[in-house]
């Protein structure tokens, strides 16, 4: 107990007394928020070690260690190749493009050696590039293989006697004959499946420039042998005829290969010019010389075409594009799916680089036929950028100002 003297009185406060005015007293006058200072809490065990982006140091560290890793290695593949690892990639590559050709040629080869004429048909197989701007090797149609489309069954009947050393029974079950085999149907089923081995046969005709040109961006026609006899008998008629050809064309003020559209143009242009009743200044002779020059071109006795498809006459020619490489009809009107296609026949090519005079002459006139096309391409284009020059001078020009 506490004691105090109160005028002179002594007064005794039980301590339980004094404890509630103490209270009462911290409630009336409690300090205002914010100026008492609370105790800070002790930080734990587990958020001691400071975080960054939802990791700890230790593993922000393993993660940039992996991406700088990471960069490490896209920055190698990104080196520059070596001149010599290029030359060996290339001819690696050349070495595998010739197996898979030397493998057809000697598939195709057995068939033709070990089956009967009439069981087997022979086409070729030529390509084109189909881009606004073609390599010049297939700017136009390349004869690249032979095509062989056999009886399937008939073969592999013929190879199983053969190994086992029997002559091959005779069965009910007729062999599938010539005229019976549907080549172009079967060639345009089986050709997706062999795009290694038709990419190597334009190689070979063509060069390297066949690998930077996407599968996608090339075109495939067939034709039967017959009919392709006929465009390289009339290809060397044209050439054995060059001079005439050229004197015609400078008759007309043409090239000998321009397009038969151009050639027709300029005739009409000049038959209306140099007729005698319409220029004084002209004769019959001229006349008649430019009517014959633009008869021997569009004619060229049976040989005319400047494209592939032209050569020869297109009547008895039976070339045919391929624009549809993975279904195909029958001649008899009937839907020809692969599965049957495969069941039936067996397709194998063979390059036509046997044929030496084929490659020189297709490859020549390719070659010659895109260098013209690029040379009017850029006459065109700088005839055109002349002519937006002009308009933009004439109407950049300040009008005269009157007097």
């Amino acid at each position: 107990a506490t004691c105090r003297h109160i005028q002179g009185a002594p007064l005794t406060v039980s301590s339980r007394a004094m404890f509630a005015s103490s209270a009462l007293v911290a409630t009336q006058w409690a300090s205002p928020a914010g100026l008492t200072r609370a105790r800070p809490a002790r930080a734990s065990r587990s958020t001691a070690q400071p975080v960054i982006a939802g990791k700890s140091k230790k593993a922000a560290k393993a993660a940039n260690k992996k991406a700088a890793k990471a960069d490490k290695k896209a920055a190698a593949k990104q080196a520059p190749v070596s001149k010599q690892a290029k030359d060996a990639a290339r001819k690696k590559a050349a070495a595998a493009m010739r197996d898979v050709v030397s493998r057809q040629g000697k598939a195709y080869d057995r068939i033709v050696k070990e089956m009967d004429r009439e069981e087997f048909r022979e086409y070729i197989l030529s390509v084109r590039h189909n881009s606004p701007e073609p390599v010049q090797q297939l700017c136009d149609w390349l004869p690249i293989a032979e095509v062989v489309v056999a009886d399937k069954q008939a073969y592999e009947a013929k190879k199983f006697f053969r190994s086992v050393g029997s002559d091959i029974p005779e069965t009910e079950q007729q062999a599938v004959g010539a005229d019976q085999i549907e080549g172009v149907p079967a060639i345009k089923a089986k050709l997706p499946a062999m795009r290694e081995e038709a990419v190597g046969m334009a190689y070979l005709m063509a060069g390297s420039v066949v690998k930077d040109v996407p599968f996608e961006e090339l075109e495939f026609g067939v034709e039967d042998w017959g009919s392709f006899e006929m465009a390289v008998d009339a290809y060397e008629a044209q050439q054995s005829t060059s001079k005439r050809f050229a004197a015609a064309a400078a008759t007309l003020g043409v090239a000998a290969d321009d397009d038969p559209a151009d050639v027709k143009r300029v005739y009409r242009k000049l038959i209306a010019t140099e007729h005698p009743d319409r220029n004084p200044d002209s004769s019959q002779e001229k006349f008649n010389a430019i009517k014959e020059a633009y008869e021997l071109l569009s004619d060229r006795g049976g040989q005319s075409g400047t494209t592939f498809e032209g050569l020869g006459d297109k009547a008895k020619r039976d070339f045919r594009k391929l624009s549809d490489v993975h279904t195909g009809v029958t001649s008899k009107g009937g839907a020809l799916v692969e599965t049957d296609v495969g069941s039936k026949v067996e397709v194998v090519m063979r390059s036509l680089t046997i044929y030496d005079r084929i490659k020189t002459m297709f490859i020549a006139r390719n070659v010659s036929l895109g260098a013209r096309k690029a040379e009017k391409t850029k006459a065109s284009g700088k005839a055109a950028a002349e002519g937006e020059t002009a308009v933009e001078e004439e109407v950049a020009a300040p009008e005269p100002v009157a007097a």
